[in-house]
């Protein structure tokens, strides 16, 4: 992970905190409203190029408002352009998962990617793995059997490999955006990864096709809207970052799993078994076991004024 920054003041760090959650939240919003989009006839590919789009033009002005570079080095931008690739890649195969499972289901599965990020710093020697941490993964797995429900239920295989290749995906989106960017700003960075995912889809949709467009005002109301709590969420989530550092926020933008449920509920009708409620609690327990753990190191690795 990216080296932690000084401890906020106690004036400010409620403002971070409130705003990681606000992150949390808006991509739950955006998720369970690609649905209701998909409910009305809009396909994965087109809302991944109204929300990508979205977010790249809201970025560019803000940029530019601000007189920020938008260019970055060659050999920053070439890698930057690889993580786009796979930016795009588990973007899209979340959002074709929807179609297969609940959102709060694949919201939940997806958000196992914390403890992935936790496993490759363990492995790549930047972070130990503790007993708390082993029974944390341990947790998350039977979390997911649950969540899954396969001890009875009967899901869509594709939608399950979907969700974790995703998981996998951003978890690597994570860690080298994270030794990519460093200490300077994530926000060019941010920009050539939303611009790459955006050609991407365009050169699909031009050779293929498949960006069908909603059919009912329901769900044209949340193919606009959906894009907007994304374009939200993907530029506040480093400014969070920076406010009050990444592991306190990953920690409090676990509410997105929990709100997915919610919204699951309240705009799709989709109702879960009392077993997949217990799964999705153990999985959201599991990482937030995970990134408390981390907390304690973090600060005193902040204090003594090491570099990463």
């Amino acid at each position: 992970m990216e080296p932690t920054q000084n401890i906020a003041p106690a004036d400010k760090a409620w403002r971070g905190v409130a705003m990681a959650l606000l992150v949390g939240m808006s991509f739950a919003a955006n998720t369970s409203l690609a649905a209701v989009a998909y409910s009305g006839g809009a396909t994965p590919l087109a809302v991944l190029l109204a929300r990508t789009g979205t977010a790249f033009i809201v970025l560019n002005f803000l940029l530019m408002a601000r007189g920020i570079p938008r260019v970055l080095p060659r050999a920053q931008r070439r890698t930057a352009i690889i993580i786009g690739c796979f930016f795009s890649s588990y973007s899209f195969g979340v959002l074709l998962a929807i179609q297969y499972l609940p959102v709060g289901l694949v919201v939940a599965t997806f958000y196992t990617f914390p403890i992935l990020v936790g496993l490759v710093e363990w492995w790549s020697g930047r972070q130990a793995l503790s007993a708390r941490t082993a029974f944390a993964l341990t947790t998350a797995f039977v979390g997911i059997l649950c969540a899954l429900d396969v001890f009875g239920a009967s899901l869509h295989r594709l939608g399950i490999a979907l969700c974790l290749l995703g998981a996998v995906g951003v978890t690597i989106v994570i860690t080298l955006s994270a030794r990519l960017r460093g200490t300077g700003d994530s926000r060019p960075i941010t920009l050539h990864m939303l611009g790459t995912a955006l050609v991407i889809f365009s050169v699909v949709v031009l050779t293929h096709g498949g960006a069908n467009l909603p059919h009912t005002p329901y769900a044209w109301l949340a193919f606009i809207a959906g894009p907007m709590f994304y374009a939200f969420g993907i530029i506040t989530l480093f400014m969070v970052y920076a406010k009050i550092g990444p592991v306190k926020a990953s920690l409090f933008m676990n509410i997105e799993p929990v709100t997915s449920v919610v919204l699951g509920y309240l705009l799709l009708d989709q109702r879960l078994a009392p077993l997949q409620l217990f799964g999705i609690a153990l999985v959201v327990s599991a990482v937030l076991l995970v990134e408390s753990a981390k907390r304690k190191p973090t600060i005193i690795h902040a204090q003594s004024s090491l570099d990463d």
